[in-house]
């Protein structure tokens, strides 16, 4: 059993905390899986924005005319990170900038539940840290 101390510097070290300062230890990211991970969101994301341009009766409304610009921004983002060696927290900040268009399906728009659980699905895999991230 360890004693309380080397307790709590087990938990600083497993979830990447300096034992001196407290402050989070920088993760060294796993670029391959990442990129993919990021060219999996921008797709996702772009199928999303293509898709819910298909509904000429809510190009009027203001609301979904901004999320629709959300999405595409966010996809552009993706891109953007993807070509470059990207920080942990640009992709954590992406990855909760990724909202639901919806909670409640509207009659006529069941076609976009499976594309919105896609893009939430890719941005919630940029939040996991990956085994060898350490």
């Amino acid at each position: 059993m360890l004693p309380g101390g080397d307790v709590v510097n087990l938990f600083k070290k497993l979830f990447g905390r300096d034992e001196e300062s407290g402050e989070d230890l920088p993760i060294a990211l796993d670029l391959e899986e990442r990129r993919r991970q990021l060219l999996q969101l921008e797709k996702a994301l772009d199928a999303l924005v293509n898709a819910m341009r298909e509904h000429p009766e809510l190009a009027s409304n203001p609301g979904w005319q901004g999320r629709t610009a959300e999405y595409g921004r966010l996809a552009g983002e993706a891109m953007v990170l993807r070509k470059r060696v990207p920080t942990r927290e640009e992709l954590l900040d992406l990855a909760f900038e990724v909202r639901p268009v919806f909670k409640d399906v509207p009659p006529g728009l069941e076609g976009l539940v499976g594309l919105q659980d896609a893009a939430m699905r890719s941005a919630e895999s940029l939040v996991t840290v990956l085994p060898g991230e350490r």
